[in-house]
Parts: structure tokens; sequence; C-alpha cells
């Protein structure tokens, strides 16, 4: 679990550059490619 980990975390402060509408989505993304 631990590149999941890193990747949730890399992908968490990039969702909020992006736009923090996009957050769901990114948070089903990771979860989708597990």
């Amino acid at each position: 679990c631990g590149p999941l980990q890193t990747a949730l975390d890399l992908w968490k402060d990039n969702s909020f550059n992006y736009t923090s509408t996009d957050t769901a989505d990114f948070v089903v993304t990771p979860t989708a490619n597990v």
C-alpha cells in the first residue's frame, strides 16, 4: 500500500492545484487503478 499512499498524497495535492471541483474524480481514479 506504500506506492498507493504516496500517489494519493501527491494526487491529493495536485487535485487542489488543478481544480477542487475535480477532487471526487481524483479520488475515484486511483481507486479504479487498484
